[in-house]
């Protein structure tokens, strides 16, 4: 059950972003101020400029406009005198809704002072919500002065988080004014640039932070030049943030005024965000959870899984920024998390899977392996480990063998017999480990041990290890034999040969199976010598003369001459091990 719910979990994990991207509007919403944030600002349109009621315009002494609001006709003068100038349009981004505070004959002074440029001037209406209670109230507050053609919307899409993110688009206009009658304005933008309301989202490109843009104070416009109104879009508007008209930006907080400037930038020069289309997204979505699949699918390892899952990110990040550097906005942490998500899971049960794995292979190669050896082979890492071939190496052979056990074992059951060597072996190994040698293999019921291979410590001290571990054979023998005699059965006797010399040492075999090992006379000598141990019954371990020549004085032992040995041309110096020296102490 287990095998075929795991392959499931990070399938579902690299497609669950892409079947609810709109949970990750949070990150898309950071990215996408990081992307503003990175770009930088931008160049302001020549041909468009801000009258700002600033908090200088605000100021008594600096201007006799009087306290906000000010009277229509005022806002009417100072539209008039840039349109007389040469002005293309004028904006207003200031909704005069309802009669004006000053009386009707402000609100007569307005249409009169503007009707000969009525055909130039933009109005504004504004969409209002309020909470009475528990009841939402929702208003569409349209400009009290009439026979004035253009009228749009003053209101800006915010994403969940506050922050401006689009003019409204022709679903979200459809939502937010059903409940009202005919005629329905269009978004400020599109009525002062005469374009289109479009389906999927009019992203704004903001130009940069608050005063980025060209904002001329109101009480400084009688002052400018007047060939520099010529051509000129004018949006008048509030821009003190006493006046509270701020809102949040990519760039941070700026007045309403700097983002319909943004806005009707975009429409004017072409530039904006937009979604894709809706069955385009999903053919986008579906493709690429294909890409994932295939991809991650691939990744036998969890190593080449990770590899495969950042650098789908990455390439989703990419093909993000990409997008919208052209003007497109992708749902990007959707399209990220997807194969991160997927990587995850997948590389996560991968490495599980591989952990087992390496730690059973770990447990039966330490059985079958020396720990010397395999230690080494961790350690260095060597792709040697896995090759045919070998080195020169010099080391101290230990060959060790049963005496008289042939016979003995013809008459054991097999698994009386299997026991009885397991128990053997454990004894006569241990002291070989201890003195960090390298056991080599076991063949039938003979042992064969190297010190100073693969590593050397020095051939004396190697020397030394190898004939410690011998004698301490014997010992954990004298102690197997006394259990073996209390379960009635016939103890063990061993002989023991120990060589010192040159040897061959790596791994020997085929491409399909190695064994690494020793070969050479030195591994000759030291068997030989074990086999002389049976015409010396009193001395089970003989060494021979070139190790003797190397232990000098720290062993004692008893000269044994020299011998013939099976296979070898010349006679061998042969002495009985009796022991160790012990240090003398001054």
């Amino acid at each position: 059950m287990r095998a075929r719910i795991t392959p499931l979990l990070w399938r579902l994990a690299l497609v669950l972003p892409l079947v609810l991207p709109t949970t990750f509007q949070r990150l898309d919403a950071i990215s996408r101020q990081q992307l503003f944030q990175w770009r930088g600002p931008r160049e302001a349109n020549d041909n468009l400029v801000v009258i700002g009621v600033d908090e200088a315009s605000l100021d008594p002494s600096l201007a006799d406009f009087g306290a906000w609001p000010w009277p229509r006709a005022v806002q009417a003068d100072i539209a008039a005198h840039v349109l007389n100038l040469g002005a293309a349009q004028v904006v207003f981004n200031i909704v005069h809704a309802g009669p004006s505070g000053f009386g009707p004959a402000d609100d007569e002074a307005f249409v009169d002072t503007l009707t000969p440029w009525k055909e130039k001037v933009v109005l504004s209406a504004s969409y209002v919500r309020q909470l009475q209670g528990d009841l939402e109230q929702v208003q569409l507050r349209r400009p009290h002065a009439k026979g004035f053609p253009n009228v749009g919307l003053s209101s800006f899409s915010l994403d969940r988080y506050g922050v401006v993110v689009a003019i409204p688009w022709e679903a979200e206009l459809e939502q937010m004014l059903s409940s009202f009658a005919p005629p329905h304005p269009k978004p400020l933008a599109h009525v002062a640039a005469g374009t289109n309301v479009q389906g999927g989202k009019n992203g704004i490109d903001f130009v940069g932070p608050a005063g980025h843009i060209p904002i001329i104070p109101a009480w400084m416009v009688d002052a400018m030049p007047a060939d520099s109104w010529i051509g000129q879009r004018v949006i008048i508007g509030a821009t003190a943030p006493s006046l509270g008209d701020q809102l949040e930006t990519p760039f941070g907080q700026v007045s309403g005024s700097e983002v319909l400037y943004a806005a009707l930038a975009g429409e004017l020069d072409g530039r904006g965000f937009r979604m894709p289309a809706q069955a385009s997204l999903i053919g986008l979505l579906l493709l690429w959870a294909c890409i994932g699949l295939w991809r991650l699918e691939r990744g036998s390892a969890a190593a080449t899984t990770v590899i495969a899952s950042l650098g789908l990110t990455a390439l989703a990040a990419g093909a993000t920024v990409l997008a919208w550097c052209l003007g497109v906005w992708l749902p990007g942490a959707a399209l990220m998390l997807s194969p991160f998500l997927g990587g995850s899971v997948r590389a996560s049960v991968q490495f599980q899977r591989e952990s087992r794995q390496r730690r059973f292979l770990h447990t039966v190669l330490s059985r079958r392996v020396s720990p010397t050896l395999m230690a080494d082979m961790l350690r260095s890492g060597e792709a040697v480990w896995a090759q045919l071939g070998g080195r020169r190496s010099r080391c101290v052979v230990l060959f060790t063998d049963l005496v008289g056990f042939t016979a003995r074992s013809s008459v054991m059951e097999p698994d009386t017999l299997f026991a009885l060597m397991n128990r053997y072996f454990e004894a006569i190994s241990a002291p070989v480990l201890q003195e960090q040698g390298l056991l080599d293999k076991f063949i039938g019921d003979a042992l064969m041990a190297e010190f100073g291979i693969p590593h050397n410590r020095g051939d004396r001290e190697e020397a030394l290890a190898a004939v410690r571990a011998a004698l301490a054979m014997q010992s954990n023998l004298d102690s197997l034999n006394k259990t073996l005699e209390a379960e009635g059965l016939e103890p063990l006797a061993q002989g023991i040969g120990l060589h010192f010399g040159e040897v061959m040492a790596g791994n020997l075999g085929s491409s399909h199976r190695l064994e690494y090992t020793v070969i050479g006379a030195t591994v000759n000598v030291a068997s030989r010598l074990e086999g002389l141990t049976r015409r010396f019954s009193d001395h089970p371990i003989l060494i021979s003369g070139e190790l003797r020549e190397l232990l000098g004085d720290d062993v004692e032992v008893v000269d044994l001459g020299t011998q013939m040995v099976k296979g070898w041309p010349k006679p061998v110096q042969v002495h009985g091990l009796i022991g160790l020296r012990q240090p003398t102490v001054t």
